[in-house]
């Protein structure tokens, strides 16, 4: 089937502005010469470049790639574009964003849109020039180190008073109190670390202190901070509280004094690990910043995933094959 007068129309508008864009032929004993004839060879239209007077070549290239070759035709105006660049610039002559909405406004008449033309950054280093636009990407980059660096400080200071308040509770003799407190104060450190929280929250028949949303996967979370090491007790609770809500739930226990080894070893046997336990040597680590939170828990969690390693003392995170 032949083109539309409407395609008919837009390739002559495109020819048009494309004209200039390269030399119609050239020599070809011209070592490296680019020129409608060779980029037209490169994308494998070249047969369709009939040499002669050169507006009505460009028209005869684009009108026969576009109805015979349709799959070629991005190819062919975005290398023309490319090469024109370059053959521009040399002239002093240089494309501007203007020529690209023109080439592009023709593209459209064609059924056509071209992604790599309609780039805002390509179109921006047109209206800016190459060097300018370095200069600015450049100062952008560094404008934004500048802020990320800013905000490691302010997470940073930010965590030395939390240790510094971590600390002091260990201090208090209302433990109910300094229990209320270390919640608020875990809520401050997910939130220091982008980690989307939850604070305490009810559900039919019992009552969870919250949970975290980490890499778009949400775990339950409960902390303990009791006298001595935990029974096994509340830690059979929590599998239960995790168990009864999905196959993907999974949880983080945070217990400040730690676990006796009793109920390490019967929560850790028989039935498949749905969390792992964090104590307050972790805790002083992180909010130390030793190790990001973050971070933390990731390796936490390929280690439950990988090992079914439930209790990791934080020395041992990284050590032989749990190396990342």
């Amino acid at each position: 089937m032949g083109l539309s007068l409407k395609e008919h129309t837009a390739i002559s508008g495109l020819a048009d502005v494309l004209y200039d864009f390269l030399p119609g032929s050239g020599n070809q004993a011209w070592s490296g010469h680019i020129t409608f004839a060779s980029v037209a060879a490169k994308v494998g239209v070249g047969n369709y470049w009939p040499g002669g007077s050169k507006t009505p070549a460009i028209v005869s290239l684009l009108s026969q790639t576009l109805e015979r070759e349709r799959g070629r035709f991005e190819s062919l105006i975005v290398e023309v574009v490319r090469q024109g660049i370059i053959y521009r610039q040399k002239r002093g002559n240089p494309l501007t964003a203007n020529d690209i909405d023109l080439v592009n406004g023709h593209i459209l008449d064609l059924g056509f849109k071209f992604p790599s033309l309609w780039d805002p950054d390509f179109k921006a280093s047109l209206r800016q020039g190459s060097a300018q636009r370095a200069k600015q990407r450049v100062e952008e980059a560094m404008q934004q180190e500048r802020v990320k660096e800013t905000a490691r400080d302010q997470r940073q200071i930010r965590l030395e008073a939390l240790n510094q308040n971590f600390l002091a509770l260990h201090a208090m003799t209302d433990r109910s109190k300094a229990g209320l407190a270390v919640e608020k104060l875990l809520t401050e450190l997910f939130g220091l670390f982008g980690l989307t929280s939850r604070e305490s929250f009810r559900v039919v028949g019992e009552q969870i202190d919250g949970s975290i949303e980490l890499d778009h996967e949400t775990y339950l979370l409960e902390a303990k901070w009791e006298k001595e090491p935990l029974p096994e007790a509340p830690l059979l609770y929590f599998r239960g509280q995790i168990e009864g809500k999905s196959s993907i739930t999974r949880g983080v226990f945070i217990s400040i004094n730690g676990v006796s080894q009793p109920a390490k070893d019967a929560i850790s046997r028989g039935k498949q690990p749905l969390f792992f336990v964090m104590d307050g040597h972790d805790l002083i680590m992180i909010l130390s910043g030793q190790m990001a939170l973050d971070e933390f828990l990731r390796q936490r969690r390929r280690l439950l995933a990988e090992e079914g390693l439930m209790f990791v003392p934080f020395s041992e995170l990284f050590k032989g094959s749990r190396k990342i």
